[in-house]
């Protein structure tokens, strides 16, 4: 008796299963895309001419606002330093933030080094009024002793992101 019992109750519950019906429900899909984030290097980072000292390495310091502080042991010759300028578009009205590198070398024809560090931007994050924007780096330049003349050349990178 149980077994029968036992096959009915398989039986009913296929019935009922058969008897059921599917269901389904439709959803939309879709995505925003919004204008690529771009940055442009529209002035270099510059220290001017520099006449090192015989003694002691110092700093030539350029602000992102332009200014140049000339360490005492140094000689700045030339008022022609600037600080490096940057222009921003993408999605108007969109933040975004400023990535800066610790610190690169700059050489000159013969191989030798000097060291830009302490890079600060006018701002570390901006907004795309109308879909652009635009910020300036400085940074510091070691100066060793007897720095050996001669024109000093590099790059570095600066990187912008959506917030």
């Amino acid at each position: 008796m149980n077994k029968m019992f036992a096959v009915a109750s398989v039986l009913a519950a296929l019935s009922a299963a058969t008897s059921a019906q599917a269901q389904s429900a439709d959803a939309d899909a879709g995505a925003k895309i919004i204008a690529p984030l771009e940055i442009t290097n529209t002035a270099s980072l510059y220290f001017g001419t520099i006449a090192p000292s015989t003694t002691v390495g110092d700093k030539v310091v350029v602000t992102p606002w332009g200014d140049r502080k000339c360490g005492a042991a140094l000689t700045c010759l030339t008022a022609d330093h600037t600080a490096a300028a940057f222009a921003v578009t993408g999605e108007a009205d969109a933040f975004y933030t400023v990535s800066l590198p610790k610190e690169i070398k700059i050489v000159n024809e013969r191989g030798n080094a000097m060291l830009v560090s302490d890079f600060s931007g006018s701002k570390d994050k901006g907004q795309l009024i109308k879909g652009e924007d635009s910020f300036t780096v400085g940074g510091t330049l070691d100066v060793s002793v007897r720095q050996e003349a001669g024109k000093y050349t590099g790059s570095f990178t600066v990187a912008v992101e959506y917030q």
